[in-house]
């Protein structure tokens, strides 16, 4: 037989294809070869051609395992929040009001509802900066309450997650014991829900109240926070205060004729985030914003065109080290800033 009769036989020539038994997954992966893929493919970073042997099964069916994982939740991916920021708006914001961090949520075109965009950004930023051993203090709000909805679960029990502000009527949106013992569940952490009216009718009832043991002992964590979440709303009639119940519009006007533009954790602020106090300070029992930025990180989410103002004087006020907002509201926040230099921090006041 020729060399070149030789060189035709091998080429048509091929070994028998074998087809491929699948194995038992391990005992930890609890008998499902999904979980197994997913481990193998995501945790251990061997190829999907990898992950077919070690499985006993077909490259394509590693394909199909992997898409599985996402879509039943095994797997989660998402971006970094760094590729999130839109990076001018978010270093101008930082610049200006001499913040830490800021995180700047692209538009979408309107896909979504901003609170729900900046709370979902808000709670992958959150999540890279907790630690093991965390006091985070919550308030409430709307944003708030869609950042402790997106929170993916983990496994953090060192972490304690303290109500600072207290309770109101409210709503499946507002409630501020809904906020804590959401991010609490979520992360597996210790919660701490503040037990008593944000508002109560009258300054002795107030002065009873804070002397209960529980009360004082619930206190003594709140002052140990270590990070604070909040959000800021507006004066106006649709604002996050008067929709909860928390206030009412002849509760809120002497505030507005005292310029208050904006409310944090129940209190009120004026353009340059001085605290705008009145009667009803007396009367509310949680955090004041003196004690908030007195914290070493304190987390703002909030945006919408009817909140610039407000989270404008926020910002003056020196109370957030990091910020998540939205890009309309990051735009429309530099157009009239102030250096950071010219602003007076409210931790002086």
């Amino acid at each position: 037989m020729g060399p070149a009769m030789t060189r035709s036989l091998e080429r048509k020539w091929s070994p028998p294809r074998i087809k491929r038994r699948a194995h038992t997954p391990p005992a930890e992966f609890d008998g499902d070869p999904i979980v197994w893929a997913a481990w193998l493919y995501y945790e251990e970073r061997m190829t999907q051609e990898e992950v077919a042997d070690q499985l006993g099964v077909s490259r394509a069916s590693v394909v199909n395992f992997l898409q599985e994982a996402r879509d039943r939740g095994i797997v989660t991916i998402s971006v970094a929040s760094k590729h999130l920021q839109t990076v001018g708006l978010a270093r101008e914001l930082c610049d200006t009001f001499g913040l830490a961090n800021c995180l700047v949520v692209p538009d979408d075109g309107g896909r979504l509802p901003s609170y729900e965009r900046i709370g979902k950004a808000g709670a992958r930023l959150l999540i890279e900066q907790l630690l093991p051993d965390d006091i985070l203090g919550v308030s409430w709000g709307r944003t708030v309450q869609s950042l402790s909805t997106s929170l993916p679960e983990l496994h953090l029990p060192g972490v304690a997650v303290v109500q600072i502000a207290g309770s109101s009527i409210g709503t499946a949106d507002f409630s501020p014991e809904l906020c804590t013992s959401n991010i609490a569940n979520r992360i597996g952490g210790r919660c701490i829900n503040l037990h008593a009216p944000g508002i109560v009718s009258t300054q002795q009832i107030k002065k009873l109240f804070m002397q209960e043991p529980a009360l004082i002992e619930t206190f003594k964590i709140i002052h140990s926070c270590t990070k604070v979440l909040f959000g800021v709303g507006s004066v106006d009639r649709a604002g996050t205060a008067m929709r909860s119940g928390y206030m009412t519009t002849d509760k809120i006007m002497p505030y507005l004729e005292r310029g208050a533009v904006g409310v944090m954790a129940g209190r009120f602020i004026d353009r340059d985030g001085r605290p705008v106090l009145g009667a009803l300070d007396e009367q509310m029992i949680g955090m004041s914003l003196a004690e908030i930025a007195k914290l070493p990180e304190r987390f703002c989410v909030a945006g919408g065109s009817d909140k610039v103002d407000a989270i404008r004087a926020m910002l003056r006020g020196g109370y957030a080290t990091v910020l998540v907002t939205d890009e309309a509201t990051a735009q429309a926040l530099v157009v009239q800033a102030e250096p950071a230099g010219k602003r007076k921090a409210a931790r002086r006041h």
